[in-house]
């Protein structure tokens, strides 16, 4: 059989299958299958929430990232050896063969602050207004989760509306608990300069996450015994692993925590020709985009592999086990890291850089071989915000 003629499945459009598809259809025909008609750079959300023009650069459809995937909306229900069985957006179904197959699903959330569901470019940006116009209204806003997601929302939120008053509340000993304690200790030091109260080792009872962003003000329990009023209150307590579509045919393949068991070539586990990357495997490391890339490539070169007929000198990937690289805005003009080589970074500047200023929009759009684009300035945002508040 021809190369050229070899196919590849990619089920899920975030940064881990958008990457490898983009990388693969060089050579390959490639369908990616993912509900949305766009790709989203993830890091850049916080910022969107409190400036819904940030999101335009960030925002990119399939057609412009991935011209030459074939991208099917929809989202894979059941997957099993032989084939994979997707829904279709308009709700019919079909069944989807490949030589190779890559599930690259990612994390559902309590809510569609980081990633949506489902829904089209306009609506994405729809939705970012439309949160903007609630978060103005909102004096008393009650943040659950302190990790990235949050403190990183936390930080937006503080730096652009100084006057509203902030709660974080995290069930940890810490916030930040992936990463290094002192880079966890800055953070909050910073937050709490700008008046955000952060709460450890309390969660909430008698609540369940919700999407429902725009609900009405409320109070709500901690398990210690603490009441906390809130105009709006932001589920930010991370991902589950997308993993549903497997439960019912191959329940051995994933482990306690739903993850999808791989071997050292990332392949699923007992598998040939099938692949997984991203948040859903069971690999130990945080799950966030600096080691995705590291396991893009390493299933790029697997995947060429079996495609070439080839049976030896797969390439393995080593999980980052412990590693505390991390980078947390705290706002456009904040941030604090720990980087390999440096350790521990506060130094303003160098987080601009690094993330705060531009949200890593540049380096994922010239990733997908997509124009640069100008990276509206956190600036532009907080003039809307004035003139929305004169309004």
């Amino acid at each position: 059989m021809p190369l050229a003629s070899k196919t590849v499945a990619i089920f899920g459009g975030g940064i881990a299958g958008a990457s490898l598809a983009r990388r693969l259809s060089r050579d390959y025909p490639v369908t990616l299958v993912d509900p949305l008609d766009y790709f989203e750079v993830p890091m850049s959300a916080p910022r969107s929430l409190v400036a819904p023009n940030f999101a335009e650069p960030a925002i990119i459809p399939f057609p412009e990232a991935l011209p030459t995937v074939r991208h099917i909306r929809g989202r894979l229900i059941e997957w099993s050896t032989d084939a994979a069985n997707v829904q279709h957006i308009d709700g019919h179904t079909s069944t989807l063969s490949s030589d190779v197959s890559v599930l690259a699903t990612g994390s559902r959330f309590s809510s569609p602050l980081v990633r949506s569901e489902g829904g089209t470019l306009e609506e994405r940006k729809a939705f970012y207004s439309r949160f903007h116009f609630r978060l103005l209204q909102a004096r008393n806003v009650l943040i659950v989760g302190g990790g990235p997601i949050g403190i990183e929302i936390a930080g937006e939120i503080s730096e652009t509306f100084p006057d509203k008053r902030l709660t974080v509340l995290e069930a940890g000993p810490r916030i930040l608990g992936g990463t290094s304690p002192k880079l966890a200790a800055h953070a909050q030091r910073v937050l709490a300069e700008r008046g955000v109260a952060v709460i450890v080792n309390e969660r909430l009872v008698g609540r369940q996450p919700t999407d429902d962003l725009f609900g009405t003000e409320g109070e709500a329990e901690t398990d210690r015994g603490r009441t906390l009023s809130y105009d709006l209150l932001l589920w930010c307590i991370g991902g589950r692993p997308n993993t549903a579509f497997m439960r019912s045919q191959h329940p051995e393949l994933l482990d306690s925590a739903g993850r999808i068991k791989v071997d050292r070539s990332l392949r699923v586990c007992g598998q040939s020709s099938v692949f997984a990357i991203g948040d859903i495997t069971d690999l130990t490391e945080n799950k966030m985009a600096w080691h995705v890339q590291g396991q893009v490539k390493v299933a790029e070169a697997n995947i060429r592999s079996v495609l070439e007929g080839r049976s030896d000198g797969f390439k393995h990937y080593k999980a980052k086990t412990n590693d505390p690289t991390m980078v947390v805005t705290l706002g456009s003009r904040a941030g604090v890291s720990h980087l390999p080589g440096l350790g521990l970074v506060t130094a303003g500047w160098l987080n601009r850089m690094a993330k705060s200023a531009h949200m890593l929009i540049p380096k994922y759009r010239k990733a997908l071989g997509v124009p640069k684009a100008d990276v509206l300035t956190h600036e532009i945002g907080i003039r809307e915000t004035a003139a929305a508040r004169e309004r």
